[in-house]
């Protein structure tokens, strides 16, 4: 069983095109910097999930070593860096007669529909998630909503089976207590968003994503037993910050066991 992080970028991907900031240029030259925008892989038990399909997601399943069909696809939220690869994932199901199960929390999916109008014309090609979520990929799988600060809200992804617990939480901010209380505890991994090393300085009402200083003083991300903060953006520089033991950057690439 395993996490594919297929991009690690937050909405405006690193280079951003137009910066030419130390982290971009070295980004440009392919380096350990270089991230699309967000896409994950889950695999278990011969299942594959996507969740969150951003706009790179033709770049990112082209590139893989094999075509790849998903078993189903999972949308957090309508972000366009969670949602613009649907409509390669909505074209594949209306021209190549593909069959693709797509779920979105129901609040989401009037949002898609809005978005991709075509492909709702003949009834919604996305199915609402049901509140016990899906088992699949040997997984119990759920979403559930957070905060995502001056960008309204957002769902994570809640993954269980008997002997594992995993949240992964790209796009949140000020997460209230009792959300963590029912979600965020006695985690064997944590994915975590933060797209700044320390944004202190800036206007907290225009933020939506932890920073990495926040992150490190969270005492439910400090008791998770495995931590990987992702949603980076080209202010993270992941080869000047040191991270505490457990903790680690992913990768676009990086795929993790899940055990």
């Amino acid at each position: 069983m395993t996490l594919t992080f297929l991009g690690t970028a937050d909405s405006k991907g690193v280079p951003r095109f137009w910066c030419a900031c130390l982290v971009c240029q070295e980004a440009r030259m392919g380096g350990t910097n270089r991230r699309r925008r967000t896409a994950m892989l889950l695999r278990g038990e011969g299942q594959t999930v996507l969740l969150d399909a951003g706009g790179d997601l033709h770049t990112q399943l082209a590139g893989l070593p094999e075509p790849l069909v998903p078993d189903a696809v999972l949308i957090s939220h309508a972000h366009n860096d969670h949602i613009l690869g649907l409509g390669d994932l909505l074209d594949f199901e209306r021209y190549e007669g593909g069959k693709l199960p797509i779920y979105a929390p129901p609040s989401v999916i009037p949002q898609l529909a809005g978005r991709f109008g075509y492909a709702f014309r003949k009834g919604s090609p996305v199915s609402p998630l049901p509140p016990e979520g899906l088992q699949i990929a040997g997984f119990r799988l759920r979403l559930f909503e957070v905060p995502h600060g001056a960008n309204g809200q957002s769902h994570a992804y809640r993954l269980d089976r008997p002997s594992f617990r995993a949240a992964l939480v790209t796009d949140a901010i000020d997460i209230p207590d009792r959300v963590a209380q029912e979600w965020l505890t006695d985690l064997a991994l944590l994915v975590l968003g933060t797209s700044f090393a320390d944004e202190s300085a800036s206007e907290q009402a225009g933020r939506s994503v932890y920073d990495i200083r926040e992150a490190l003083a969270l005492p439910w991300a400090r008791a998770a037993r495995r931590v990987v903060l992702t949603h980076l953006s080209h202010a993270v520089d992941v080869r000047q910050v040191e991270l505490p033991e457990g903790w680690s950057f992913a990768h676009d690439g990086l795929s993790l066991d899940l055990k």
